[in-house]
C-alpha cells in the first residue's frame, strides 16, 4: 500500500491531448512525425468511449535530454527506444514480438500457461519470466514496479478486468493496443509496423509488410463455396458480422460467408433462423470453444442438421497449440496474414478437389488455387503455396 501512495504522490496530473495531432489520422493506430518528434497514436474502444493515447519515441540521446514537448503533444508518454524489458499481457504481442525476433525483450506475461511458443513456455514454466497475472484475471502491481519495465503493453475492453487505468495512476507506463479490434487480416497484420518502431526492427518491419499488401490479398471469387460462422450458447447463434476480422478472412480464403452483406462485427441470432439456411452452407468454420464432433452436439444438437457438419466440414482454428494449451491462432497468426490465407484456403479447396474430381471436372478452372506470381521488382516476392502451409492453425474437427 506505502509503494502504492508513493508512486501516487509522485504522478503529475496530464494535460489533455490537442485534437488536431489526430485530425489527418483516422486508423486505430499510426506512427508519423508530429511537433519534430518520431510519434505513435493508438486509438482503443472501450464500451461506449474511444481512448487516443499517445506515444513519443525518443532514441537514448533525445530521452536522457528529456526536452519538454510541444503544446500539441502535451500528454504524451515519453518512451526511449528501442524498447529493451517489456511486459506483455496478450497473446497477439507476443506473436508480433515473435515475428520480429525480439522476443528475447520479455521481461513479463500476463499468465504463461497461455503461451503457445514453447521456448517462451518453457522460461515462464522456468520463473525466468515474471508471470504477473497467472490466473489471467487479476494483476500484480507491485510485481510491475519492481520490474521497472520499460512499457507495459495491455488491452482494454470495457470490462470489470480493465486494469490500465490503475497502472497510470500508480505510474507504470503503459501502452493499450487494439489491434483485436481491427476488421481486416491486413490492418490486423500492419500493427508489425507499430512493433518495429518500437524495438527498432523497422526495416525488418517494413520487408515482411510488403509481402502482406500485394494483390494476394484481394479476395477470390467465392464460386459458390458458402460458408457459416459462428455457434449456438443458450439457443443464441452468435457469428462474426459482415464487418469482421473473420468475414475478411473468409472472403479472403475464397468463400463466400453467409452474412457478407452485413454492416456490423457481431450477429446475435435465434438458432432457427441458422438452421434455416443449414442446406445453403457448404462449409463451418469457428465453432465457438469446441474441437470436437461430439463436442459440438453436446452442446447444441440441432448443429446435426446442418449441412456442413453432416459433410464433414467444419473447420476450428486451434490446429497450433503450445504446450499447455494456449492457442496459437491468437498469438503468431495476428502476424502471418499470408499463411493465415493459405490455411483456410487449402481446406475450402480441397472441398472443390473432391467436387471436380467426382464430376470429371478439371480443378485447374477454379479460381485462386494458386497464389499470385509477381516478379522480385514487384510489391512482393514469389511463393509457392507450399511455402505457406506449414502453419495449420484451421483444421477439420472430423
Amino acid at each position: 500500500m506505502a509503494l502504492a501512495l508513493l508512486f501516487t504522490a509522485c504522478r503529475e496530473e496530464k494535460p489533455v491531448i490537442k485534437e488536431n495531432v489526430w485530425d489527418t489520422h483516422s486508423q486505430l493506430f499510426w506512427v508519423d512525425s508530429a511537433g519534430g518528434e518520431r510519434v505513435a497514436g493508438i486509438r482503443s474502444i472501450v464500451g461506449a468511449d474511444t481512448l487516443k493515447k499517445l506515444f513519443v519515441l525518443r532514441d537514448s540521446a533525445a530521452f536522457n535530454a528529456g526536452k519538454n514537448l510541444p503544446a500539441e503533444l502535451s500528454g504524451a508518454m515519453v518512451l526511449r527506444t528501442p524498447l529493451k524489458r517489456v511486459a506483455v499481457l496478450s497473446s497477439a504481442q507476443i506473436g508480433y514480438m515473435l515475428r520480429l525476433g525480439v522476443e528475447d525483450r520479455i521481461v513479463a506475461v500476463g499468465a504463461g500457461k497461455y503461451i503457445a511458443d514453447s521456448s517462451l513456455y518453457a522460461k515462464a514454466t522456468a520463473g525466468q519470466l515474471v508471470e504477473v497475472s497467472p490466473d489471467g484475471m487479476n494483476v500484480d502491481y507491485e510485481k510491475l514496479i519492481a520490474l521497472k519495465p520499460d512499457l507495459v503493453m495491455t488491452f482494454a475492453t470495457g470490462g470489470s478486468q480493465d486494469d490500465y487505468d490503475r497502472m497510470e495512476k500508480l505510474g507504470i507506463p503503459v501502452m493499450l493496443t487494439s489491434e483485436w479490434q481491427e476488421t481486416s487480416v491486413a490492418d490486423k497484420a500492419s500493427w508489425l509496423s507499430l512493433y518495429g518502431d518500437l524495438f527498432g526492427k523497422e526495416a525488418l518491419s517494413d520487408s515482411i509488410e510488403r509481402e502482406f499488401k500485394y494483390d494476394s490479398l484481394a479476395a477470390s471469387p467465392c464460386e459458390g463455396r458458402k460458408v457459416l460462422a459462428g455457434m449456438s450458447y443458450g439457443g443464441v447463434w452468435y457469428a462474426p458480422g459482415g464487418r469482421s476480422y473473420t468475414a475478411d478472412l473468409i472472403k479472403k480464403a475464397g468463400g463466400c460467408y453467409l452474412w457478407a452483406s452485413d454492416t456490423t462485427r457481431e450477429l446475435r441470432l435465434t438458432i432457427e433462423d441458422v438452421i434455416a439456411l443449414a442446406d445453403s452452407a457448404d462449409m463451418w468454420v469457428n465453432p465457438g470453444m469446441f474441437g470436437t464432433p461430439e463436442e459440438i452436439l453436446a452442446a447444441e444438437p440441432r448443429a446435426a442438421h446442418i449441412k456442413a457438419f453432416k459433410n464433414k466440414k467444419v473447420f476450428q482454428n486451434d490446429g497450433r497449440k503450445g504446450p499447455g494449451g494456449g492457442n496459437d491462432f491468437f498469438e503468431s497468426a495476428v502476424a502471418r496474414p499470408m499463411e493465415l490465407i493459405w490455411n483456410l484456403r487449402d481446406l475450402f479447396l480441397a472441398d472443390f478437389q473432391l467436387l471436380a474430381d467426382s464430376s470429371g471436372g478439371d480443378v485447374k478452372s477454379l479460381p485462386g488455387l494458386t497464389p499470385p506470381v509477381q516478379s522480385p521488382s514487384e510489391k512482393g516476392p514469389n511463393k509457392a503455396q507450399s511455402e505457406y502451409l506449414p502453419y495449420t492453425w484451421y483444421h477439420n474437427i472430423f
